[in-house]
């Protein structure tokens, strides 16, 4: 029987420790901290709140020695204080943050033995003396405590016991004793589903990890769905479709096996087989999913592909070219299968979409191009928008260059249709094809200046730099074709003419100046100039002190050694 006591005499004995010197503040991660309760905090008379407010503060900031002694001095001025649990229980936190674990453990023994009824600080001793075991390299003593917390009804809900109980699982686990582990997670899964989810979500995928691999049982898992309220991030209501989607997704990510582990993959398989052969029939995904772990059951791919076809003969629908679609995909590598299925097709009565999603299907799964670049062919011009092709030739462009081109070629707007192989050259880094293009695009007003921009930047690439400078002069964006030009004279060796060129966007351009006064000093760098190199780090923190750049000239000139501050601009 738990007794409360109101006063705390025990004073001297927890005011024992002497105290070192303090230690370098830190700012700290509280999520795994004990406050005060705030109906504790209102029955504190305010010269007990000053004091302890200073202790928490200091705690706060990781000063963990001085804090034990600003408890401490707590616990000896307010001995009959309602607050005394939490200062203890801080009082012991702070020495086992300053690695002080064993003499910890007595002050939570203390707060265990006198103030067992004070669960939000009692709890919190417990779990902490665990951890305190732990970190010591004591398994057993710290799943002793653990376990004490997780059997207590008070001390079991207590926020810290989710993290607490799943280490009784995970400790469970790794000696292969997964029924034991499983009763522990499910305590969590439940009775913090909503307070503590990190913890609840870990439980969850650890008690289905078990039922669907460890100890495959199909009841045990549905009932658990059903307690849990799915198997989401987010409590739902439960639904069949959602179970099965999550059962399934659990047996692909728990179904690997080596190749010495083969009896155990084939019993697996087989119970889900089992457990799952004669349901959903006109479910597609279902059933394709059910024909794949049998083939892994029994190897056998003639009778795969009969499964397949029987399940698309009895449940196609005319005009569901969508599913045909799907049919190709999953027969990726077997071409006779494909050319069978991809017969089914009749573009003329095709929406746009299901073309769209053969053309992905095709490309995805790595089956003949061709095949892709005849179906781009057959997309409907007349209700099919320009915005459409972009977005499918962007989508196409690390895939199939010719099939790019097919899809600009056909758009409405030849202009756009040009511009967006430009930028596929752009993006794709061929300015040979592009350069071309590009010129004949400058010509075009609407994206006359994008052209320019490009052009010069294919020039660049190919160390043409006086033309690529023309060409960004002509594409008129500055500060950016500014830059551009900079680096371009700075590959053509004239230094003084590109420095010129960022003092100019300095001086019109100040969001951007203390990047080209950074592009100034890395010029003077460049050349092994490094007098102005310095001279020109300073001048970045001199002009631009709060800038991300000055933080970089300051960090570049101490790696230099050279000392900072008295310095001239590199002008």
């Amino acid at each position: 029987m738990r007794v409360t006591l109101r006063l705390y005499a025990m004073g001297v004995m927890l005011a024992a420790m002497a105290m070192a010197p303090a230690a370098r503040a830190v700012v700290i991660d509280m999520r795994e901290e004990v406050p005060l309760a705030e109906s504790d905090y209102k029955r504190l008379d305010t010269f007990e709140g000053v004091l302890l407010a200073k202790a928490d503060k200091v705690f706060g900031q990781g000063e963990f020695r001085s804090a034990a002694a600003e408890y401490d001095a707590f616990i000896l001025q307010y001995p009959k204080s309602l607050a005394i649990p939490y200062a203890v229980m801080r009082k012991a936190r702070s020495m086992q943050r300053d690695n002080k674990r064993n003499d910890a453990i007595k002050l939570y023994n203390e707060v265990l033995d006198y103030f067992p009824n004070s669960v939000d600080y009692a709890g919190a001793a417990l779990y902490y003396i665990g951890q305190c075991h732990s970190d010591n390299g004591d398994v057993k003593e710290a799943m002793k405590s653990w376990a004490e917390m997780a059997q207590d009804k008070d001390y079991r809900k207590h926020f810290l016991a989710a993290v607490a109980i799943n280490r009784l699982g995970d400790n469970l686990v790794r000696q292969d004793k997964w029924p034991e582990a499983v009763a522990y997670y499910q305590q969590v899964a439940v009775d913090f589903r909503r307070s503590n989810r990190e913890a609840a979500n870990y439980a969850i995928s650890k008690t289905v990890e078990c039922f669907v691999r460890a100890t495959p049982d199909a009841a045990k898992l549905r009932s658990f769905y059903d307690k849990v309220e799915s198997f989401e991030d987010s409590p739902r209501t439960p639904e069949d479709g959602n179970y099965w989607w999550r059962v399934m997704e659990a047996i692909d990510r728990y179904g690997t096996f080596n190749e010495a582990d083969k009896a155990n993959r084939d019993r697996y398989f087989q119970y889900w087989v089992g457990v799952m052969d004669g349901k959903n029939l006109t479910w597609d995904d279902y059933q394709i999913n059910v024909a794949r772990y049998k083939l892994n059951c029994d190897g056998d791919a003639t009778k795969w592909m009969e499964r397949l076809d029987q399940q698309f003969a009895q449940h196609q629908k005319e005009g569901d070219y969508g599913r045909v679609v799907k049919w190709i995909g999953l027969y990726a590598g077997r071409k006779a299968k494909i050319d069978e299925y991809y017969a089914k097709l009749a573009f003329d009565k095709m929406a746009n979409g299901d073309i769209q999603s053969l053309i992905q299907t095709v490309y995805e799964r790595s089956i003949d191009v061709g095949l892709a670049r005849n179906a781009i062919g057959k997309l409907k011009p007349d209700t099919m928008t320009d915005d459409a092709r972009e977005n499918l030739a962007r989508w196409i462009w690390q895939r199939d260059e010719e099939g790019v081109r097919l899809v600009c070629a056909a758009m409405k707007d030849a202009d756009r249709g040009k511009m967006t192989m430009v930028r596929f050259f752009q993006n794709t880094r061929q300015p040979d094809k592009g350069l071309k293009l590009a010129d004949e695009l400058t010509k075009v007003p609407m994206y006359a200046k994008e052209a320019y921009w490009t052009k010069g930047e294919f020039l660049q690439w190919k160390r043409q730099w006086a033309d690529a400078i023309s060409a960004y002069r002509l594409g008129d964006n500055p500060p950016s074709t500014i830059f551009r030009i900079a680096e371009c004279m700075m590959g053509d060796g004239k230094r003084d003419q590109a420095i010129a060129q960022l003092r100019e966007i300095e001086g019109f351009f100040p969001k951007d100046a203390p990047e080209a006064g950074w592009r100034v000093a890395l010029a003077y760098r460049d050349t092994g100039d490094q007098k102005q190199y310095i001279a020109a780090l300073r001048g970045v923190m001199k002009k631009y002190p709060a800038s991300g750049q000055s933080s970089d000239a300051h960090l570049e000139l101490e790696r230099l050694g050279v000392k900072i501050g008295g310095g001239v601009d590199a002008e």
